[in-house]
């Protein structure tokens, strides 16, 4: 049983994986939106700036103007466009031209420095940052060559704006973080719960099922998985109760089987020692009954150990192709002794050389019980059908006695152990109850198709089907 501490257990710690969730990814989010966000925005501005770069610079070289469209699109992004020429350390602005060089203007000392750089490197083109006024600014720059000297192409941009909106998304990702991190809080604290709750539920019925209360019942859960546990625990207390009904009925049927030859046995030796010792007639009656008796009990005795056995596989099956025809024949002889002292009479038709895979000694045990009970049942007029036919490479072994039929509702119940139909009559061939319960067995492990059909007054029909095994498939 899942006790209530750890179930306070489980239920923690689904609520603390939601919370731990919940910080990672809302710890993604901000790493995405701060860290990488300064980064990623330089990387695409500088990308639009070498393009507006490329454009600018090929217009320029071909018509020698800058088109003031360029020039209106980039400052609206933050972008300045710049075109000067170097001389002895100095800079001159000719686009725009109203701008005059001046070497204390931190912004003017920057671009010489690309300019330099560009030369030292002897570089066409140049993408870079630099530092104005204690700001990060990307430069963009190209080398055009004109008739009147080099040129360079200055595109400049400065961090100021991926910093405010780096600022912007902090201050609004602390909102979310807050938010996100109470409802995922809340949330995960009804779900933690509802998935506990079922367990702790059906922990308690359980226990009540565990102390014997057999009427519990286990309830459905809040999802499909807790449905489909409750719906098996339930089947299983089914199950379980049967199986309990079972052992009781097992015990007081097989102590009931075993006392009367016990008791009989005994009652008989006695007499031997006391009465009929040197009676030679009736010793030997005496003696008779000892013997039938022991003989009953050595039946009962074996047929549980043939029971359990088949029921725990503890025997492998020797499957191999044999002639069912034959078998069937050869059982119905063995009851010859039967039709003649007690007048039993067989119907017989039997389809000849039938042959099937499976164990042959084990089918052929459940072959004669199956003829032996249909003996016990059969009507008045002592009759026992037995029909062996082959249709479409399926073999269909049916028997059948006349007698009074069994009740559509118990027709199931014929298989348990020590199932006795409540007809009265009188047990021709010796049984333990445990007949029809070592056929079902036998079939079962053959995965045979087999059933029972039987109506009040009409008798009852046993069956079972095989697989016909034709002529190239008997030695595979």
């Amino acid at each position: 049983m899942i006790s209530k501490l750890k179930l306070n257990k489980l239920r923690n710690r689904i609520w603390i994986y939601f919370v731990i969730f919940t910080v990672l990814l809302v710890s993604l989010i901000w790493l995405l939106q701060t860290v990488f966000f300064e980064y990623n925005y330089q990387k695409v501005k500088g990308e639009t700036m070498n393009a507006y770069a490329d454009i600018i610079s090929n217009e320029y070289t071909s018509s020698g103007e800058i088109r003031e469209e360029h020039v209106l699109t980039l400052k609206d992004s933050g972008v300045s466009v710049s075109l000067v020429y170097s001389m002895q350390g100095e800079i001159g602005f000719i686009y725009p031209s109203s701008v005059k060089y001046n070497e204390d203007n931190p912004y003017h000392v920057a671009i010489l420095s690309v300019i330099e750089e560009m030369n030292v490197k002897n570089l066409a083109q140049y993408t870079g940052e630099g530092s104005f006024a204690g700001s990060i600014i990307v430069f963009t720059a190209r080398e055009i060559s004109t008739f009147q000297g080099t040129r360079y192409l200055i595109l400049s941009s400065g961090a100021s704006y991926a910093q405010d909106a780096v600022n912007v998304l902090r201050e609004q990702l602390l909102l979310v973080a807050v938010v996100v991190t109470s409802i995922s809080l809340f949330i995960s604290y009804l779900i933690s719960n509802s998935i506990s709750k079922p367990i702790n539920d059906m922990s308690a019925v359980a226990e009540k099922w565990a102390k014997g209360d057999d009427e519990v019942v286990f309830t459905s859960g809040t999802y499909a998985e807790m449905d489909e546990l409750a719906n098996a625990l339930n089947k299983a207390k089914v199950e379980v109760n049967k199986t309990g009904k079972l052992q009781k009925d097992l015990l007081a049927n097989v102590s009931h089987d075993l006392k009367t030859p016990l008791t009989m046995i005994k009652a008989y030796a006695e007499m031997i020692k006391d009465i009929s010792g040197d009676n030679k007639e009736k010793r030997d009656k005496h003696t008779k009954v000892i013997i039938d008796e022991s003989d009953r009990l050595t039946l009962l005795v074996n047929d549980i150990l043939n029971l359990s056995k088949l029921q725990a596989n503890a025997e492998e099956l020797t499957v191999k192709c044999f002639n069912l025809s034959e078998l069937v024949e050869t059982v119905i002889y063995r009851f010859d002794d039967v039709m003649i002292e007690k007048g039993y009479t067989f119907e017989k038709s039997i389809e000849e050389n039938v042959f099937v895979k499976g164990d042959e000694q084990k089918i052929e045990q459940a072959v004669y019980n199956l003829i032996g009970n249909a003996i016990n049942y059969t009507g008045e007029d002592k009759t026992v059908k037995v029909f062996l036919t082959t249709e479409n490479g399926i073999a269909t072994l049916e028997i059948i006695d006349s007698g009074k039929g069994i009740d559509s509702e118990k027709l199931e119940t014929i298989w348990e152990k020590y199932y006795r139909y409540s007809e009265t009559h009188k047990r021709t061939v010796k049984g333990t109850g445990l007949g029809l319960s070592i056929v079902k067995a036998v079939f079962d492990i053959h995965e045979l198709e087999y059933g029972v059909l039987s109506k009040e007054g009409l008798g009852t029909n046993f069956f079972v089907k095989f697989n016909v095994i034709v002529e190239g498939d008997k030695n595979e």
